[in-house]
């Protein structure tokens, strides 16, 4: 079979003898994929297209849809940590060029099948596998937007992430379980005072932002003390190194780290009472089936402090969920928000945007002027939970 369609990648070769051992004629029937779209509350237009791809798709084309659902939910293989070498996995050419995307929006359709699986065994709520369908209508809209196609061509492994599962939508908020980031370490003292230290893995710029062609912080150790560069209050990190006193300071989280991260769903306003009822669940539903993660974190780019005041006003639902967090500038976001989140359109010339609310005039007018956006990236502040 993947020597038709000319594949060749190391999961591939490993699986397709027994996966294809295990194959059912029956498993991406029309009908079956078809009634999960309609359950997924998915458009005319993007259900017709699934249809037509079914028709047209043969038997080895079929059996090739086994073999990628197999190696993420049946062989054993984990992606959790790096959901996005899944894209390393080549497609059917033939597939992509009649249909692209259509191999993966079948997928991860059927894959909810594991995702409402894992929920009954559990006990939890159906609504959290019913949620699977909100994200995967996001990522489908995303695709539409870039690539003209109801079918998944980018952003996929997210769905694998949630149908697996160790993303899952919780009330406002979704959440994932991940590794903390690899360019800082957080320390707390004894009154719970927290400290950003970067590691020396990314450079900076003379503001304290991260910059290719900038200056690497310090990091040494001497017997109790670390001499290293800590990051302000504004999120930059300070030109001079600091010594810190490990008696005194101690090392809570690092890159070694399981962290769960908050995703922020659009749709509906980001009011506070309900963020924090949604991370109440989560903290409930983590810590009983991922006991391991140290803390919940959050990296997107309306919490870079830099925009506190100029794009994110005081007083706003936005602003009220960053107080949430002790936060630090992460990388340069090269304006993806700008594009994907704000104005919901492919990447073109600044110029040629139009702003039609308040927030997209802040963020052109700024953009223009040559400022960037980090990504913010902070850690929960349990008190603010109160």
């Amino acid at each position: 079979m993947l020597r038709r369609y000319g594949l060749s990648h190391p999961l591939l070769d490993a699986y397709e003898k027994v996966a294809l051992e295990t194959y059912r004629d029956n498993w991406a029937a029309t009908d079956k994929v078809l009634a999960i779209a309609c359950r997924a509350q998915l458009c005319e237009e993007n259900v017709r297209l699934l249809s037509d791809f079914l028709s047209w798709a043969d038997g080895d084309m079929k059996r090739f849809l086994w073999l990628y659902y197999y190696i993420q939910f049946e062989s054993g293989e984990d992606f959790t940590y790096d959901i996005w070498s899944l894209d390393q996995i080549p497609m059917p050419r033939e597939a992509e060029t009649a249909y692209p995307g259509c191999v993966k929006a079948v997928v991860y359709l059927l894959s909810w099948e594991n995702l409402d699986r894992w929920v009954r065994e559990r006990g939890l709520p159906e609504e959290v596998s019913e949620a699977y369908f909100d994200r995967y209508r996001y990522m489908v809209s995303l695709n539409l937007v870039t690539h003209n196609t109801w079918g998944l061509c980018r952003l996929s492994p997210f769905l694998y992430g949630y149908s697996k599962p160790f993303m899952l939508r919780l009330g406002r908020l979704a959440f994932q379980l991940i590794k903390f980031k690899d360019y800082c370490e957080l320390y707390e003292d004894a009154q719970g005072n927290r400290l950003f230290v970067a590691l020396p893995n990314y450079r900076y710029d003379a503001q304290g932002l991260q910059a290719g062609d900038g200056w690497l912080p310090a990091y040494e150790k001497t017997g109790d003390v670390l001499a290293a560069h800590v990051f302000d209050s504004r999120g930059n990190l300070e030109p001079k190194p600091q010594k810190i006193d490990q008696l005194c300071w101690k090392r809570v989280l690092s890159p070694a780290d399981d962290v769960v991260t908050i995703h922020i769903p659009e749709g509906g306003k980001l009011e506070l009472q309900a963020v924090k009822e949604s991370i109440a669940l989560a903290r409930d539903v983590f810590g009983k089936y991922f006991p391991q993660a140290k803390a919940f974190v959050c990296q997107t780019w309306f919490i870079d402090p830099n925009l506190r005041g100029e794009v994110i006003r005081e007083g706003s639902n936005m602003a009220a969920f960053g107080d949430l967090f002790d936060v630090i500038c992460g990388p340069d976001s090269q304006n993806h928000p700008v594009f994907e989140h704000i104005f919901k359109v492919r990447p073109q010339p600044l110029e040629d945007l139009v702003p039609v609310t308040g927030l997209q005039e802040r963020v052109l007018r700024r953009a223009l002027r040559g400022e960037r956006i980090f990504w913010g990236f902070g850690v929960l502040r349990e008190d603010k939970l109160l």
